[in-house]
């Protein structure tokens, strides 16, 4: 924080009739405090697109385009007359320098305001073939040739857009998928079959178990809860 000391004088001035009065001075002392402090910005929750739930974004080291899942937390570095730049707080990308298009009329894409929210914990019962989540039960299919093993497993915040979800468009983020441990090819998601990943077959519901775990945060930068597999 930086103070700012300004002194103002005011002086006395009376008139009548072309008569002027009054020699007396006002001093006042204004301090102003200045404090510079990150701009931190997140990704909204993108509807203007077919994948919808993803935030098209240019990464500025190799020029790549890549698809950000909402609510990822980002820190404003500069903006321009066309774009927006930011480094990625967390996510696979993380400590990468980023940036995104402004909108048509120049304003952000990115949000303010958001709060993530505590780490969720689910449970899966791999012989009920049940998957629990703050007391609500889906139904889901897994692959037997793939067994899943007792445990707890961390679930990662989105990677990048499933173009298997496309399949379902009931289930509204359908694309978006939850990575269960942090290596490997098993993930949460919308479908009807699975090749090892807990499939929800309830597609229509996909959106409860999305909005509880997109901006959950378990304080690792790249995990939004846990998955508790059980019998």
């Amino acid at each position: 924080p930086q103070q700012f000391v300004f002194e103002v004088q005011v002086k006395e001035s009376r008139s009548i009739l072309g008569k002027f009065w009054g020699k007396a001075t006002a001093v006042f002392e204004i301090t102003l405090e200045a404090e510079a402090s990150d701009t931190i910005k997140y990704v909204p929750d993108i509807e203007e697109s077919r994948v919808r739930g993803w935030l098209k974004v240019i990464l500025e080291d190799d020029k790549s385009i890549k698809s950000f899942p909402a609510y990822l937390k980002v820190k404003v570095e500069r903006v321009d007359a066309n774009r927006e730049y930011f480094t990625i707080l967390e996510g696979p990308y993380r400590g990468e320098p980023a940036s995104v298009e402004l909108r048509d009329n120049g304003s952000s894409w990115l949000i303010t305001g958001t709060k993530h929210e505590p780490p969720v914990r689910i449970t899966y019962s791999i012989s009920k073939k049940i998957l629990t989540l703050k007391g609500k039960k889906y139904k889901t299919d897994d692959d037997p040739k793939n067994p899943w093993k007792k445990g707890l497993y961390d679930i990662e915040i989105p990677d990048h857009p499933h173009r298997g979800g496309l399949k379902y468009p009931e289930a509204g983020r359908g694309t978006v998928w939850f990575r269960i441990g942090h290596s490997g090819a098993r993930y949460l998601h919308p479908g009807l079959v699975s090749a090892g990943c807990v499939s929800i077959t309830e597609t229509v519901r996909w959106m409860e178990i999305y909005d509880a775990l997109i901006k959950a945060r378990k304080g690792d930068f790249i995990s939004v809860g846990i998955l508790g597999v059980i019998d």
